[in-house]
């Protein structure tokens, strides 16, 4: 496959598990325990749908060595700290308005059902400010008004963390560093809590989300130096079929996981079994690759990313004005408010950076 393009199978994949995190925060908010029952089965409605984070970890470490290798192949940097910067500058503010709609969205209709006067609601705003500029992970004492941006903030702490070891000693890092790292934080987890979700469990230092990140993302970087070897093989139709089938039985026990009240241990195991299908995802050893090579799945993760930021409002929204609608009502009211207020969010947001105009409106040319 083109480095160039975008893998269709993975972004259908963060599609579906941004919309698995979706359904497992509307069953945590409108069902005791999260445990919506499936008929006579042991399936609930992703009461585990928490795992997808955990895939969107794995994706940003694999394409963070892959970018870096990819600058590593033209030549080494005169200043890795200034290039990192400005990488990281480039991250910021391409996912800082989409960021900032949806939380000031979420502030408003979280301040407006859940403080009674204006006063309350503007200090609900000002003790937001951590949460808006991604620094809540860091431990300020702040509102996490948006409690889903702990992603974004561990996502640009880690790529912070990791990039210049990439660039700069890429084949230690890759290859022994990072296995290591995420072998001995996931097994410290294992060890120390129930299971890998949680986010704002404090640790002494920092947020045991921080950790998450930490992990998967290392965990993804091993990732894109296996999946290199990985290619160098050249299987038999058999053997494509073979391991085509064993990428598709990695998925299934995943959403298997995320739709059971299975205990929480085995989060850990469920995560090297994500990681095999992602080696596998990404080789695209099986056959049927090339039918998700299309540009609309190219689009999708953009679109779940959009889906992931903007459900806590809408959440709240249906919580507090549609109440008394049964469960059903409440899940399919929460999606199609989420999806639209991601669709505006994405058309919003993309017509003032076409348009330039936050540079026409502050810089002079």
């Amino acid at each position: 496959m083109n480095n160039t393009k975008k893998n269709g199978r993975v972004e259908l994949l963060r599609l579906i598990f941004a919309l698995g995190i979706l359904f497992f925060h509307i069953s945590k908010r409108f069902v005791d325990d999260s445990i919506i029952p499936i008929g006579n089965t042991d399936f609930n409605f992703f009461s585990r749908g928490y795992i997808g984070v955990e895939f969107f970890f794995i994706v940003s470490g694999y394409l963070l060595a892959s970018s870096a290798y990819a600058k590593n192949s033209k030549g080494e940097p005169e200043l890795i700290g200034s290039e990192t910067a400005l990488m990281m500058k480039k991250k910021f503010w391409n996912i800082f308005p989409y960021h900032l709609f949806a939380t000031m969205l979420t502030i408003i209709v979280n301040a407006y059902f859940l403080e009674k006067t204006m006063v309350d609601r503007w200090y609900y705003l000002v003790d937001s400010w951590a949460s808006i500029f991604f620094l809540q992970v860091f431990g300020f004492d702040s509102t996490w008004v948006n409690k889903l941006t702990w992603y974004i903030d561990v996502w640009l702490m880690v790529t912070f963390i990791f990039y210049p070891f990439l660039r700069k000693h890429y084949d230690i890092f890759v290859k022994i560093i990072c296995p290591l790292l995420a072998l001995f934080v996931l097994g410290y987890m294992a060890h120390e809590y129930d299971g890998i979700a949680g986010i704002d469990g404090w640790t002494g230092m920092f947020y045991k989300c921080f950790l998450r990140g930490l992990s998967e993302m290392a965990l993804g970087c091993c990732t894109y130096s296996l999946t290199r070897q990985f290619n160098k093989y050249n299987f038999t139709k058999f053997g494509k079929f073979i391991l085509g089938v064993l990428e598709v039985l990695c998925y299934l026990i995943v959403f298997r996981y995320a739709c059971t009240e299975v205990d929480a241990k085995y989060s850990f195991p469920v995560i090297f079994v994500m990681w095999i299908g992602l080696i596998l995802t990404f080789s695209d050893i099986n056959p049927c690759h090339e039918i998700f090579d299309k540009p609309i799945f190219a689009k999708f993760g953009k679109i779940s990313l959009l889906i992931y930021l903007n459900q806590f409002y809408a959440i709240r929204f249906v919580q507090e004005v549609f109440s008394g609608i049964s469960l059903t009502g409440k899940v399919v009211l929460c999606t199609v408010i989420t999806i639209i207020g991601a669709q505006v969010c994405g058309f919003v947001i993309d017509g003032i950076k076409k348009l330039h105009l936050i540079n026409k409106l502050i810089i002079r040319n």
